[in-house]
């Protein structure tokens, strides 16, 4: 691990010991602020909504004109968008924090094609492994310090004092990436040529070509990001009320919670170097299909959890089948895109990750509105009944997983 890999790995540690000790009590943040079950899926929608603006910006920056520059940049802008958590008083401020950070995200785009174009093809998936698991491994107590602050001080003075803490982390990461961070491919031609006036053509033009890069795809890899799309919609319209449902219905606290996120944490950072090798070993529809199976099922006995034992086996046992679910979607995702069009390929159909009891992520335009509109549904499906969000959840992977081992080529590695 050098070099790029090392530099982003590092920033990444750093973000994870920042975030990961806010994001497990954001919904609990929110509902202290005077929000409501359907609150909590708006303010998380507005932020997902926020990202796909100019997610296709992203993308075709890395692709003409370079990668470091907009990445820094865009992180420094980022740090400042934690002060507006840091001051606030109402649920509303909240999401347009969530909206002001996820704006200026578009830069994710070129972070994954840099990190995908620094690792060798022949090992992808141990690439991407160590470059979760690392930087889990720093994090992974940060949810047991969260949980145990919001005890001892409350949540709003907790989660106050952490925002601005992240937003001293976020400038240190910003200033990494732009002096250590190297291009690794030449951008032919003159570039874009970027200025403030210029930006509107700019975004517009990212569209068309984001339209034309999504129509040059394979069909292998339109019915991959079909599937993976509709995983993150699942998972996103749950992964708000795990801690809401285990403090309000299971009876856990906050450091119980916390404590969990340690346990889980742990099983991640230890599997995650044996995923990586599974990964680049064996079949990887046949690995992505089982473990989305296997998720399914804890998520269906999750309600049937009454104590903190119950429920810190069933965590244990979804994060056990997630592990390889991560890298196996990277490096699925990554085989199927050519180089030279990888950047926009993430910013349009994009790789995408989940986190069965947390939540999900995406690298593209497409995978961010399925992650909206489950999120945006999830306090209403909630409120419906509080058990239907883990009955959806539990029957769609299962099937998502049949359908991935089916409809799912096997793929060979790009350049």
């Amino acid at each position: 691990m050098r070099g790029n890999v090392l530099v982003l790995t590092v920033c990444s540690s750093l973000w994870r010991i920042s975030i990961d000790i806010i994001w497990p009590y954001l919904s609990l943040y929110v509902m202290a602020l005077g929000g409501e079950y359907e609150t909590i899926g708006q303010v998380m929608a507005v932020g997902n909504l926020a990202s796909m603006l100019l997610y296709p910006l992203g993308g075709y920056i890395a692709d003409y004109q370079g990668r470091i520059k907009v990445m820094a940049y865009m992180t420094y802008v980022y740090a400042f968008t934690f002060l507006i958590f840091v001051f606030t008083e109402s649920w509303l401020w909240v999401a347009v924090g969530m909206f002001m950070q996820s704006l200026v995200t578009f830069y994710i785009p070129a972070m994954q094609a840099l990190m995908a174009d620094s690792i060798p093809a022949d090992k992808r998936g141990i690439g991407f492994a160590a470059t979760m698991a690392i930087p889990g491994a720093f994090g992974v107590a940060s949810p047991l310090i969260g949980g145990w602050l919001i005890d001892q001080i409350g949540i709003k003075t907790a989660i106050k004092g952490l925002y601005g803490a992240g937003f001293f982390a976020a400038l240190l990461v910003a200033t990494l990436r732009l002096k250590y961070l190297k291009e690794v491919r030449e951008v032919s031609g003159p570039g874009l040529n970027i200025t403030v006036a210029r930006v509107p053509g700019l975004v517009w033009e990212s569209y068309k070509d984001m339209i034309r890069t999504v129509r040059g795809a394979s069909s292998s890899l339109i019915r991959y990001s079909l599937l993976v799309m509709a995983t993150t919609f699942v998972v996103s319209m749950v992964s708000p009320f795990w801690i809401i449902r285990a403090t309000e219905i299971i009876g856990l606290n906050t450091w119980q919670w916390g404590t969990l996120s340690l346990i889980n944490g742990s099983i991640n950072v230890l599997l995650s170097f044996p995923a990586g090798k599974i990964v680049d070993r064996f079949n990887k529809r046949w690995v992505a299909g089982i473990c989305l199976i296997a998720c399914g099922i804890p998520c269906f006995l999750y309600l049937r959890a009454t104590t903190f034992i119950h429920v810190a086996i069933l965590l244990a046992a979804s994060t056990i089948p997630n592990t390889f679910i991560n890298p196996v979607f990277q490096t699925m995702f990554i085989d199927m895109t050519p180089p030279d069009k990888r950047g926009r390929m993430i910013a349009a159909l994009g790789g995408a990750g989940i986190w069965v009891t947390g939540g999900a992520w995406a690298t593209g335009i497409f995978a961010m509105m399925s992650i909206t509109v489950g999120t945006l549904l999830s306090g209403y499906v909630y409120r419906i009944n509080n058990q239907l969000p883990w009955l959806i959840l539990s029957g769609t992977l299962v099937l998502l997983g049949i359908m991935m081992i089916v409809f799912v080529k096997d793929t060979e590695p790009e350049g």
